[in-house]
């Protein structure tokens, strides 16, 4: 979420303090008035300073906060205690201590497992707080309390829409859904606890490790219980590399046929199956254009990717860091779109022919840069050119990921030209994908304009850093054609909706309800007037009401029913049920059956 700071002043969206990075407005002076805009780089470092000094716990349950705090402020001092659970039910307490030195006081007084023998300790920030052997230690009671409880819980569906359905516009319900969905302070402290945790098993085997969560978790389009991308990178510092040190660290190298970094990948698979607390469903997926370990760590509930040396993918997370923090109305038009085309089955978990998150969002971020009705965002090209030296960022392969990081030295007139509200950006957004030319055009968030397609494919998103790529190329033609008709029905659906009419469905409900349950939980919502159809229903005949052709056509086959009836012999129906009766070998059980029979008629 954006974060603005003018003339001393603190402007914050809605909700902003449930926000990931809304903390980080008081690391600034009053006095510092020249920056506005809080940099990447600042808020990867402040993340990766709480990890460096925080621990995660596990507990029996919340009730455990007194005794826990108690046990660790005898060792050190303590900031905050964050409580979350996972999926499995077992609590755990995420706490900050005030320094690093206060963390090392606390891991020297930690032990392992007695019981078991063939259980080889490791050193992780993952720790559990055993039950007392002897007589319970009273501790007073604490004068904190417990930062946040349940922080990993997410919003029920059903209470969303219900508050969804009594905002007051569909502005309104765009940025409450952001507001419920985004991805909080503890889930990103607790993606940025998994890379420090593998930082600290790792420095054993390398003396330049360092691993950074990029990705959703970090470019603050993240929502609640998103994947956690992270990358493993050597870093050198100058230290390590300073010609005036003749002592050298020898090194190991890779042989084989294989690149080294998929070996390295490899050892990287191992080491999580057998020294990694937490992690499960290891799985080495070595051969892929950049080679990746997959992995669950239990202990947070989140699913990993892990890559080796892709730094850029950290570049791209900054370079959509920063376009959603020029607006405050970017990311939340970018949550509803998501779940817009989630619900439409535009986007799927699995990979395959349809669209991703990843483009989806630069889908949003180029409408944002059309000048038609005053551009939100700058073109890419844009920020190349003012960069600076200190700008400059090459990542593998020689990709250059140089553009401007001081968003204060972005001129104002190039950004938030127009003061749309979401509402009307979401609307416009629609209706410009639905006259786009995806036949001969390409989308480029370089140029900021639609481009000249170079080959075939259905769809072509133009990768900003790595321009000859198109990141939609698994796209098929079929769902290409199946994005025009949907961005069309959503078109007509919110502009059927600015009349102000607000029905089951009204504004953003109608877009972001999954297709194949939209229709029960309108029949099934609290308050609704569509009811289902009741057998007293079915059988009024009240003449105040007004028949319908259908129950005209009804009541005629009814009549016609009752006339072949009439027409039947008394003696042939009496015939039948005689014959019926003699059925059953108990005259008893008969009767009872034909008086449930007439009950359930009656």
């Amino acid at each position: 979420m954006s974060v603005l700071l003018q003339t001393g002043k603190v402007y914050l969206l809605r909700k902003a303090f449930n926000n990931s990075f809304s903390k980080y407005i008081f690391h600034r002076k009053k006095s510092d008035v020249s920056r506005k805009f809080i940099s990447f780089d600042e808020i990867v470092a402040q993340r990766r300073a709480e990890a460096r000094r925080s621990l995660v716990v596990q507990v029996n349950s919340e009730s455990s906060f007194n005794e826990l705090y108690g046990y660790c402020s005898k060792y050190a001092s303590i900031d905050d205690i964050h409580h979350y659970k996972n999926s499995g039910g077992e609590h755990f307490m995420l706490i900050e201590f005030s320094t690093e030195e206060n963390l090392k006081d606390i891991l020297q007084s930690c032990s392992s497992h007695q019981k078991d023998l063939d259980v080889m300790g490791v050193q992780s920030p993952f720790l559990w707080f055993r039950a007392t052997t002897g007589v319970k230690e009273k501790y007073p009671q604490s004068v904190k309390e417990l930062a946040v409880k349940d922080g990993s819980l997410r919003v029920n569906e059903e209470v969303l829409f219900e508050e969804l359905l009594n905002c007051e516009t569909v502005s309104d319900q765009i940025q409450m859904l952001y507001d419920r969905t985004v991805l909080n302070d503890i889930g990103v402290r607790l993606r940025y606890m998994v890379a420090r945790q593998l930082e600290i098993i790792f420095s054993s085997l390398y003396a330049n490790i360092k691993v950074q969560p990029f990705g959703s978790s970090v470019n603050g389009f993240g929502k609640m219980g998103c994947d956690l991308d992270l990358v493993l990178t050597n870093t050198l510092n100058d230290n390590m590399t300073s010609p005036n040190h003749r002592l050298v660290y020898q090194e190991k190298k890779s042989e084989g046929g294989r690149s080294p970094w998929q070996r390295h990948m490899e050892l990287v698979g191992a080491l999580l199956e057998m020294r990694v607390p937490g992690a499960s469903r290891v799985q080495k997926i070595l051969n892929a254009r950049v080679p990746i370990v997959k992995y669950s760590h239990d202990l947070v509930d989140v699913d990993c990717d892990l890559c080796c040396n892709n730094t850029s993918g950290v570049y791209m997370s900054e370079l959509l860091w920063q376009l959603g923090s020029l607006d405050p109305r970017v990311r939340p038009l970018t949550c509803v779109v998501r779940c817009w085309a989630r619900a439409v089955g535009l986007t799927n978990a699995h990979p395959g022919r349809w669209l991703t998150n990843f483009p989806l969002t630069l889908l949003v971020l180029f409408f944002l840069q059309q000048k038609d009705h005053g551009p939100v965002l700058p073109t890419l090209k844009h920020l190349v050119d003012l960069a600076g030296k200190d700008d400059i960022r090459i990542a593998e392969e020689n990709l250059n990921c140089t553009f401007l990081r001081d968003l204060d030295r972005l001129p104002s007139e190039s950004y938030a030209q127009n003061d749309d509200d979401l509402q009307t950006l979401l609307f416009k957004f629609f209706e410009f994908y639905s006259q786009f030319d995806f036949q001969d055009k390409a989308i480029s968030l370089n140029e900021g304009k639609p481009i000249r397609k170079p080959n075939s494919h259905p769809l072509y998103v133009v990768n900003p850093l790595e321009q000859a790529l198109n990141v939609s190329r698994n796209v098929s033609y079929e769902e290409c054609e199946r994005l025009r008709l949907e961005v069309r029905n959503a078109a007509w659906h919110l502009e059927s909706c600015m009349d102000g009419h607000k029905s089951d469905d009204w504004g953003i409900l109608g877009l972001v309800e999954q297709k194949s349950s939209r229709g029960l939980k309108k029949l099934l919502r609290v308050g609704n007037s569509h009811r289902l159809v009741s057998v007293k229903d079915l059988f009024n005949e009240s003449d105040d009401v007004e028949p319908s052709e259908q129950g005209i056509r009804s009541k005629m086959e009814k009549y016609k029913k009752t006339d072949k009836l009439t027409g039947a012999s008394v003696s042939e129906m009496k015939f039948k049920e005689k014959k019926s009766e003699m059925r059953f070998k108990n005259s008893q059980t008969a009767k009872e059956v034909y008086r449930i029979r007439r009950n359930k008629l009656i």
